[in-house]
């Protein structure tokens, strides 16, 4: 017996079985409150019952020797004189002893000895023709009564057994519903824990906040195994992008120590362009990587978002006049509150990107106005577009997509952009065509113009 409470309680677990005893504990308590409340209940209705079945014996037996003395218009009563009073003390089951001209007539001697003993004056109108002493049984119950009552204190107790065992089964069946997701639940995270990002709980059969438990742990599991993967990759393509201009400059530097290259205002060049790339490359990851995890510092302030974009515009306008594509701009004053610096990187590396995949004879345009309460940037481009299964994608760290093949970059540029909008409480959003072009666009919350933007004098 002890072995087999010890596999139902491995069966249930700890915390199964501490839920059954609750359940348990709870049903009991309820079964005895109830079976107390209806034991008193009926005991109050039996009591309440045979009070008024007193009263009323008294009441009938009074009146019959009552109606005796009326007729016979004496005490002197022979044992005939008092039969009808001996036949109804007799269906009622009492004893009475009736006291009355000196005589003692005893009607029926008491059925059970030691009940209750009550005296009762006989009138007739202001005269007392005798008194009557009524002998009723133990605590007023007929031995049919005591018997009926001790049945209705069985049915309560075998119903009260019965409900135990019905809350004992159920709460066993209902503790085994709720404890057998959570040992799935259980079972999945100690996988996952050591390294499973495979492991998913699945359908759990049950309803309510399990199933939304459980279908939280799956998607937390999905995003892990996803960043598990952009973590693998994001290594391998760091280790790429670094493994190009390294090994060039491993490349020229061996041939400079070997005397196969002069040492010229060329592979100086050479090599400062791949150092810059190793250099830009390094501090986008920086900004990427401080911009994702909440710890770049931004230096805030109220900005012209127009001006801006006509700084980074002016800075890539020999960019496009070699790249041969049209740049054209349209700027309206649009305040917002940001960095200055890094709302230029954005549209630096928007503008940069649109030159990058716009061939030469195709325009690229960019677009400063407010839109309702934001201020709005559009930089579109005629170039090759991107299909719509890779829109979820742009952004990614070290994304390169179909159409990138044969373009020079990092593939962290698109990535740097939507962490610095993000940064400033912005959104930024992708619409395109494949073969028409692309165009993205991203918002800033618009604020009244409190200050000039750095550089413009104070009104006085």
């Amino acid at each position: 017996m002890t072995r087999r409470l010890w596999k139902r309680s491995e069966w249930l677990g700890p915390l199964g079985v501490r839920l059954a005893l609750a359940s348990i504990l709870v049903a009991m308590t309820s079964v005895v409150l109830l079976a107390s409340l209806t034991l008193l209940l009926t005991d109050i209705d039996i009591t309440n019952a045979n009070n008024e079945q007193e009263r009323a014996s008294t009441t009938a037996i009074v009146n019959s020797v009552r109606a005796t003395y009326l007729r016979d218009k004496d005490l002197d009563w022979k044992p005939r004189d008092l039969a009808a009073s001996r036949d109804l003390v007799r269906a009622i089951g009492v004893g009475v002893v009736i006291r009355a001209n000196s005589m003692i007539y005893l009607l029926v001697p008491p059925s059970v000895p030691g009940g209750t003993v009550k005296t009762v004056d006989i009138t007739v109108g202001p005269k007392v023709i005798a008194t009557g002493t009524f002998i009723f049984p133990p605590n007023g119950l007929l031995p049919e009564e005591v018997a009926f009552r001790r049945s209705i204190e069985t049915s309560v107790l075998v119903a009260s057994g019965l409900a135990l065992l019905v809350a004992l089964g159920a709460s066993i069946f209902g503790t085994r519903r709720i404890v057998r997701p959570l040992r799935v639940l259980t079972a999945a995270t100690r996988r996952l824990a050591t390294g499973d990002r495979a492991s998913r709980v699945g359908p759990l059969h049950t309803t309510g906040e399990l199933v939304e438990l459980g279908s939280a742990f799956d998607t937390m599991a999905g995003q892990l195994e996803i960043e598990d993967a952009l973590r693998r990759s994001m290594v391998a393509d760091l280790a790429h992008e670094l493994r190009t201009p390294l090994s060039v400059l491993h490349a020229q530097l061996e041939d400079l120590s070997v005397g196969n290259t002069p040492l010229n205002n060329q592979a100086i060049v050479s090599l400062s362009e791949e150092v810059h790339q190793l250099t830009r490359l390094i501090e986008d990851l920086r900004v990427l990587s401080s911009a994702e995890a909440a710890g770049l510092a931004l230096e805030m302030a109220p900005l012209d978002l127009a001006g801006v974009a006509s700084n980074a515009a002016a800075r890539l306008a020999p960019q496009f006049v070699q790249s041969g594509v049209d740049l054209s701009v349209q700027f309206s004053p649009t305040n917002v509150r940001g960095d200055a610096h890094r709302l230029e990187q954005v549209i630096v590396n928007l503008l940069s990107n649109a030159d990058k995949f716009t061939p030469a004879g195709g325009r690229v345009r960019i677009v400063v106005q407010p839109h309702g309460d934001q201020g709005r940037v559009t930089v579109s481009d005629t170039g090759r577009g991107i299909p719509l299964a890779e829109h979820g994608s742009v952004f990614g760290r070290f994304y390169r997509g179909t159409n990138a093949s044969g373009t020079a970059g990092s593939g962290v540029g698109l990535a740097v952009v939507e962490a610095l909008v993000s940064a400033h409480g912005g959104h930024i959003y992708l619409t395109s065509t494949p073969g028409a072009g692309s165009e993205f666009t991203f918002d800033l919350p618009l604020v009244e113009r409190s200050e000039p933007p750095p550089g413009e004098p104070t009104p006085h």
